[in-house]
């Protein structure tokens, strides 16, 4: 069944807006900069899960987990947002299928676009096990090109050619596949792929790319381990540290949220860092704020993905799992955030509204 709070939400979610907005703001957020409860997301029927957000000069354009990738792309932050081609032109010839996870978009130094991806292989334990691709586009309005040969990264008994980063066997870690490819571009211009390695235990690997971020420069290094889900890494520079952004839980659950650690170094002292929570369902609204991107060069904005489901902020169903139909699940869709950095880290200032959600016209039937 439906959640029954769906209707009632729609019903008085107009009034008690508001009053929530006031009660249920982050403690930490300036009085200016109060969020808005809940916050809408930019577009509310097209799924997005797991977003890479970038502005080439004259518009958004966000990629996000999908057959071959999905993407949108629009002039504007908060409205005009329109579905797009599939971000991959065909599947690597390495690869099972086309079922395209978290991809991360970036500029390459020559003024080009660069995609990794993580995308099924076979050889490893299980048939959703993947490798992590890089794919190139000279235009963000032309879809990616895979690189034929290999994966960029991808575990020894994958039946594909070796990768350039070979991911290491590690005592205590489950064998299987890599996944959650983000970029990371040191103020020196050194450039970097962190990933997840999959199952539980959780690892976030590093490796050093060389400057095209084509290839592995060296082997990657695990830079924490956790017993329970900690994924989609996003490394990002402000006030002199290095914070690290992630996601904790099940992605399929209201209670999965975006996390945060700081370390001086990029290589070392993440395992004993500290972690805070930076968005959850209690200070946010959103159910499942996770697979946070934060957007360099634009003034702190941060893109999440949330689950929602007939205009309320939230799954049609108690979780992810409770339905075999995923249009009757509900769908993650892309949120805006900004935040504020402060001397002991990130702060949510406020989230951006996009439209309001229009019902579905009713489906006429011709006898």
């Amino acid at each position: 069944m439906r959640l029954p709070a769906t209707a009632l939400a729609l019903l008085l979610g107009p009034l008690l807006g508001p009053l929530l907005g006031t009660l249920l703001a982050p403690a930490t957020a300036a009085t200016a900069d109060v969020v808005a409860f809940p916050p809408r997301p930019l577009f509310w029927e097209q799924p997005l899960a797991d977003p890479s957000v970038v502005h080439d000069g004259t518009r958004w354009f966000a990629a996000g987990t999908g057959w071959r990738g999905a993407t949108a792309s629009s002039t504007q932050e908060y409205a005009g947002w329109v579905p797009g081609a599939p971000l991959l032109a065909a599947r690597p010839d390495w690869a099972r299928n086309g079922d395209v996870w978290a991809p991360e978009v970036v500029r390459a130094p020559d003024g080009t676009w660069l995609t990794y991806y993580s995308i099924p292989v076979t050889g490893l334990p299980s048939t959703d096990d993947r490798c992590i691709g890089v794919a190139t586009s000279p235009d963000l309005s032309v879809p990616f090109t895979p690189l034929q040969t290999q994966p960029l990264a991808c575990p020894s008994g994958a039946a594909t050619a070796v990768a350039s980063d070979v991911v290491p066997t590690e005592r205590g870690l489950p064998r299987r596949g890599v996944i959650d490819p983000s970029s990371y571009v040191a103020p020196d211009g050194r450039r970097f792929l962190l990933y997840r390695t999959q199952g539980t235990p959780s690892s976030i690997r590093m490796v050093r790319l060389t400057a095209s971020g084509l290839r592995a420069a060296g082997p990657s290094r695990e830079l924490l381990r956790d017993p329970g889900v900690l994924e989609n890494p996003e490394m990002v520079d402000a006030r002199g540290t290095h914070h690290l952004l992630l996601s904790r839980g099940d992605f399929g659950s209201c209670s999965y949220r975006t996390v945060w650690r700081a370390s001086p170094s990029i290589r070392r002292g993440w395992q004993s860092a500290p972690e805070a929570t930076l968005l959850d369902r209690r200070t946010t609204g959103i159910c499942g704020p996770g697979g946070a991107d934060y957007v360099p060069g634009t003034p702190n904005r941060l893109f999440v993905h949330g689950w929602v489901c007939d205009g309320a902020n939230g799954p049609c169903e108690a979780t992810y799992s409770s339905h075999s139909d995923a249009a009757l699940r509900g769908r993650r869709v892309l949120y805006l955030a900004r935040l504020r950095w402060t001397a002991d880290g990130p702060v949510l200032a406020r989230f951006g509204q996009g439209p309001a959600w229009t019902p579905p016209l009713p489906v006429t039937r011709h006898r």
